[in-house]
């Protein structure tokens, strides 16, 4: 009789019940190398995941940063001109908003009447444009603005205007020469400390620093230098010759009298944005284009020779014409015949590479 202990039992067999060298294979280094790829796998598309949500992360912040300067630059453009108060004339600006050529050029005179774009301290090339145009005793200059800085000789620049009897309008970085060295001449330069505090003036445009570059044209000018340019006005009216006037950078086409004009916008405007004068560029549309528009309704239409706008070259329109051609940034300096429109220009070297104002 056989025990019940001694019937066979189905049994699976075990690693350990095999002989060493009979054990069925298992490749545990292709396991291995299979298990950390697809590790790396996982770690790789992690990584392009996190990636692809940072792009599209800074991509949304660029914009969103983009849009919302564009629109805090229009807002404080829009605030700012509807608040003179923003635009006030420096008691150091000695400014004289208007003068007219009347008893100085007229129809009869047989001369010609050139305004020249924005010279810029560009002595050699200022000197070139008169030798070109040969100036008669009959001829006159007059100087769209800007005659001073950013170029190599602004003191130049401006005893050679003298010297020749050029008419001139004040520019926006003349402005800036005339307010610092009127401190400069009441005050003394011991009062022009620290550089970096800001000049007291009131709520004017364009706040100046003591230590504003412009302090060494005015430091280097002499008193007829500083005479001269302190008398260049904001506006030149020429209404002999089609009810002209030369400004430096625009007139707003909203306001009709020229002794009404904010003196800040006549000398830095650019654009004109849902009516308003701006500074900044292209914010609305080139405030010539809205000045042709409403001169062709208006019953004295007025035409404004201008310069300030060096990146939009020499624009010739009916009642706009603009002759800052670049000179300082390697351009052209531009003299136009206000009674023929003949251009006369030469070539410059390049002093600065920025147009920033």
């Amino acid at each position: 009789m056989k025990y019940l202990k001694d019937r066979p039992t189905s049994h699976t067999p075990l690693e350990t019940d095999y002989p060493q060298t009979h054990r069925p294979f298992v490749n545990d280094e292709a396991m291995n190398m299979e298990a950390k790829s697809l590790k790396k796998n996982q770690i790789m598309w992690r990584i392009i995941k996190a990636g692809l949500i940072t792009l599209v992360i800074v991509v949304v912040v660029v914009v969103a940063v983009v849009v919302t300067s564009n629109k805090q630059k229009t807002t404080k453009s829009d605030a700012d001109s509807q608040n003179p108060s923003s635009y006030a004339v420096s008691p150091y600006a000695n400014l004289t908003r208007m003068s007219s050529a009347v008893g100085t050029l007229s129809v009869e005179n047989s001369g010609r009447i050139l305004v020249v774009g924005d010279v810029h301290g560009c002595l050699n090339e200022l000197n070139q444009l008169i030798a070109q145009l040969r100036l008669t005793s009959e001829d006159r200059l007059i100087l769209a603005g800007d005659l001073t800085s950013k170029g190599p000789d602004s003191v130049g620049v401006l005893r050679r205007a003298k010297e020749i009897g050029a008419l001139c309008v004040r520019g926006n970085h003349d402005d800036k020469v005339v307010r610092l060295k009127t401190f400069q001449l009441q005050k003394g330069d011991n009062a022009m400390q620290p550089l970096n505090v800001v000049m007291p003036e009131g709520n004017v445009g364009d706040p100046l620093k003591f230590g504003n570059y412009h302090r060494a044209v005015a430091s280097n000018m002499t008193q007829d230098d500083y005479n001269y340019l302190d008398s260049c006005p904001m506006a030149l009216t020429l209404p002999s010759f089609n009810n002209s006037v030369v400004v430096h950078a625009g007139m707003d086409p909203a306001i009709q009298d020229i002794n009404s004009q904010i003196p800040y916008l006549v000398m830095n405007m650019r654009d004109i944005n849902n009516g308003i004068p701006v500074v900044e560029k292209k914010i609305g549309d080139p405030w010539a284009n809205v000045w042709n528009a409403a001169q062709e309704t208006s019953a004295q239409p007025m035409t404004v020779f201008y310069g300030h706008a060096a990146s939009r070259g020499v624009q010739v329109t009916k009642y706009a014409v603009g002759v800052d051609s670049g000179c300082v940034y390697g351009g052209l300096l531009t003299a136009i015949d206000i009674k023929t429109r003949v251009l006369t220009q030469v070539n410059c070297n390049k002093y600065i590479s920025s147009d920033d104002d």
